[in-house]
Parts: C-alpha cells; structure tokens; sequence
C-alpha cells in the first residue's frame, strides 16, 4: 500500500519543478523591496501632511490600498501600507492559488495524470504531495524578503523592529497557505488548467474586495468569509499585535480545503 513516503516523493519532484519561479519570485520581491525602502526618506522628507490625506479617503479605499495603518511617516507604517498591503495580501495571496490551481488540472488536460496515477499512489496523497510542493517557495519567498527588509531599511538609517517582521513574515505562511488550499480545489474541480487558475485568481481577489467593501460596514459579517480579514498587516508590524485566534481560523480553513480537494479528486472520473 502507498505510505507516507509517495507524498514526499511527490513532493520532491514538484518542487523541482517550481525552483526557477520562486527564484525569479523571490528576485521581483527583493528589487521591489530596494525600490520601496530607497523612496521612503524622499517621502519622510517631502513636508506633504500624507497621513491626513489617508484619512480624508473612503473608508473601503483606504481598507484595500492602506489597511488599517494610521500613518505612513514611520517605517513600520509605511512598509505595511506601501509595501505588504498589496504584495502579501493580494499579488502573493493570488499567485500561490495560481500555482496551486495549476497543479492538478494542468495534469488532466495535458493527459499526464494517467502516468502519474499508473503507480501505487492514491489520488488523496497526490493532491496532498503538490500542496506540500508550495511550502518551501513560501519560505524562500518570505526568508529573502525578510532579510531585504530588515538590510534595506537599516542601510537607510532606519529601524524596524526584527521581531514584528518575522512575525510579520511567519504568520502570512498561514494566509499564503489558505489561498493556496483554494486554488487547489480549484484544480481537482476543473479539467482545464485556465479555468482552475481563474477561478482560484478570482476567489482570492473577490475576497480581498469583499473584505475592504464590507469592512466597518453593516454587512460586515459577510467579509468573514475572506481571507483578508484574519491577517492584519499593520498591527503585526507597526503594533506588534498578533491574532492567535485569527491565524487559527487560516490554518483550520487550509486543513478542511485540503481535505475536501482530496476527497472531491477521489470522487471525480478522469
């Protein structure tokens, strides 16, 4: 019977695959990084009352470009709301259920599941084999940029706290996890590579609208449903504040994801 071991060799052998875009990944985010922290002290020096600007926004624009920020003058505050709000939350929350979409259904349409599934692996341990294979681009992507932040915003004469960030840093392991866990029933629902990958695009995108349309709104409840909600960027890195029970809710919604893309693939005629 396949144990144990089928998930890690097909866990090895995706991450091989994947190598090339994680660096290429991580190489955009560190020049991307350079490119924020060298701006800031043009902007710390401007004399522009930024801060009132972002208070005279809408409500839900300044939910979706600045989070819940209160200034941008400081480091800290500027990373978060410049930097993270958008990169983390949505180009990387999209990019992870992307690569995740692409896992399984680009193997039905190509025709290669048939070879895969020609040996003694189940469909479950499959499923959850790719999943893994996202892991360690995960930690690269946030390992380099962690030290690019922290080296960057030092070389500036600036000071973040190194803490905050790597809690900054390891907590959005538990939000990247859950966009991908959607992009993965994406891929065992869909036959075709596009229509997964659009799917899982639109969800982790349609929740980060949702959350900044209904955020300290009436229908407020109705942006539970998004991941967004449960990783709050600035009080991690500008207050030190971190939800236990907010990253509990990504984790458990990632497991039961998981668990239903397993089951739903175990169910599905290929």
């Amino acid at each position: 019977m396949a144990g144990s071991g089928d998930v890690f060799e097909i866990t090895r052998f995706e991450v091989g695959k994947r190598v090339r875009g994680t660096l290429v990944l991580t190489g955009a985010l560190v020049l991307l990084i350079a490119l924020y922290v060298a701006l800031f002290p043009s902007i710390e020096s401007a004399g522009i009352d930024l801060d009132a600007y972002i208070e005279s926004l809408p409500e839900e624009t300044r939910r979706a470009f600045v989070g819940n920020v209160t200034t941008i003058t400081t480091i800290d505050g500027y990373m978060a709301s410049q930097f993270y709000q958008l990169t983390w939350l949505l180009v990387l929350g999209v990019y992870y259920a992307y690569a995740a979409a692409s896992s399984v259904a680009s193997e039905v349409e190509n025709g290669t599941l048939e070879l895969v599934l020609a040996h003694p692996v189940s469909r479950s341990r499959l499923v959850v084999g790719k999943f893994f294979a996202l892991v360690p681009s995960m930690v690269a992507v946030n390992v380099f940029s962690y030290v690019a932040v922290y080296v960057g915003v030092d070389y500036i004469g600036e000071y973040i706290d190194p803490v905050d960030l790597f809690a900054l840093h390891a907590y959005s392991m538990g939000y990247l996890l859950a966009c991908a866990s959607v992009g993965m029933v994406a891929s065992v629902v869909f036959d075709s590579a596009r229509r997964a990958q659009t799917a899982a695009i639109g969800s982790v995108f349609g929740m980060y609208l949702v959350d900044s349309l209904t955020f300290d709104t009436d229908y407020e409840w109705v942006g539970d449903v998004a991941f967004t909600r449960y990783y709050d960027v600035g009080a991690i890195l500008t207050e030190g504040e971190v939800a236990w029970s907010d990253l509990a809710v990504l984790v458990a919604a990632t497991v039961l994801l998981l668990i239903a893309s397993a089951e739903l693939f175990e169910r599905t005629d290929v």
